[in-house]
């Protein structure tokens, strides 16, 4: 991505939904037992073509006014949602409508890079576990998405349109389409100036959705922009001008169903509230887990004590300065380890201690073990950022390969980021 096309600026905050349905915690779709198979391109441009298939855009409205798949006649049936915004999609899943769609269908799922897809399709997986009025043939979902699909079809494949983005490129169009076009107007798509009804696909400016409840991205042509025409409060998307509104249909009660699918998959492990494999090895037993823990941690400190430590689970955010603090002010020195190919760092380092006496301490107390008959740590660990380090001895041959900087580094020392060509 060039330069001037990209965000000015990383910003990271915490969020209860990667993908805000509103089914958040317990109510949440489980990800990691979700049975949903990725296809690669060329195999998601083959399954359009097939009957009994239904192909669902789980992005909004106004991503898929300028661009969506149109499979060949004869093939997976297209179903827009025409969602204003990401909590709207459970309410459409959720609805008699769609599912009578879905029943006895494979369904096949997409977005702009398979983000959204992944709960989507998670989503819809426990439903059919314990709904009786939603049973499909499988679930699909489209690996790397939109990006992935008109990059392997430069010519669009059944791709029509162009991919809404969210950076400073705004679209996204196969080689092929862009070189094609001169207007980049594709005569498929219905789409048109909010206010002239001059056909047009693309979105200039921010302009938005009068109707306070929406305030959705809306489409200008760039002749309206230049006679200054618009004025928010008076344009109006096409949801809003048919009256279309999924904002007051119920939500699935996921939680109630979440407990449903438990029970009916059965082998519930207790401890994560998650169903567990038919063939999975139960946790149930908590000492014999227990115990497996604390062997594991006692073959850290097997090796002859030295001054260099490794250590693991590391948070991406971590500083030198947060590292020697909870290894009790006694580092003078760290090498963060990165991976050989993209450089990045993965949450492991090197860090000297003053002396092997301390390291003996910091190895003892991060992994649990006894000391004068009694914990060296009350609490079981050392950790940073709420997460559990991984701490073992180095072997002397092991630090002197190493390449430490000439001087204790300052408290604020980040690990390296990967240079971008």
């Amino acid at each position: 991505v060039p330069a001037e096309k990209g965000f000015k600026a990383l910003t990271i905050t915490k969020q209860t939904e990667l993908v805000a349905y509103g089914l958040e915690g317990e109510k949440a779709p489980s990800l990691k037992f979700n049975k949903a198979k990725h296809l690669e391109a060329l195999e998601y441009h083959k399954m359009m073509e097939q009957p009994d298939t239904v192909i669902i855009d789980v992005r909004n409205a106004y991503e898929t006014a300028i661009g969506h798949f149109q499979p060949p006649e004869g093939g997976a049936k297209f179903l827009d949602p025409k969602m204003r915004n990401s909590h709207e999609f459970p309410k459409w899943l959720n609805a008699p409508e769609t599912k009578k769609q879905l029943q006895g269908k494979k369904v096949m799922m997409y977005c702009t890079g398979g983000i959204r897809c992944e709960r989507a399709t998670a989503l819809l997986h426990q439903m059919e576990k314990v709904q009786d009025d939603v049973k499909t043939k499988g679930i699909y979902m489209a690996r790397g998405g939109i990006d992935r699909y008109i990059k392997t079809f430069e010519s669009g494949g059944y791709w029509k349109g162009k991919n809404f983005l969210f950076d400073k490129r705004k679209e996204q169009a196969g080689t092929k389409v862009r070189e094609s076009s001169t207007e980049n107007l594709d005569s498929s798509l219905k789409t048109f100036c909010c206010i002239c009804r001059r056909p047009w696909q693309t979105y200039l400016g921010r302009y938005k959705c009068g109707e306070k409840l929406c305030k959705v991205p809306v489409i200008v042509c760039k002749e309206c922009i230049t006679e200054n025409r618009p004025k928010d409060r008076s344009l109006l998307c096409p949801l809003c001008e048919e009256g279309y509104d999924l904002r007051n249909l119920p939500l699935p009660n996921l939680k109630a169903e979440r407990e449903e699918f438990l029970k009916k998959v059965g082998n519930l492990d207790k401890n994560s509230l998650e169903p567990m494999e038919p063939n999975a090895k139960k946790r149930t037993d908590t000492k014999e887990w227990l115990e497996r823990k604390a062997n594991k941690r006692k073959r850290l400190c097997t090796d002859s004590p030295s001054k260099c430590l490794f250590i693991g689970n590391l948070p991406f955010v971590v500083t030198f300065g947060k590292i020697k603090h909870a290894l009790g002010g006694k580092a003078d020195s760290v090498h963060w380890v990165v991976d050989n190919k993209s450089k990045m760092f993965y949450g492991s380092a090197f860090v000297r201690m003053t002396s092997v006496a301390d390291a003996e301490r910091i190895v003892k107390k991060a992994n649990g073990l006894i000391t004068n008959d009694k914990a060296v740590s009350s609490s079981g660990g050392i950790s940073i950022l709420g997460r559990r380090l991984r701490i073992g001895y180095v072997s002397s041959q092991k630090a002197k390969q190493i390449s430490w900087p000439e001087k204790e580094p300052e408290k604020d020392h980040y690990p390296p980021v990967a240079a971008t060509s």
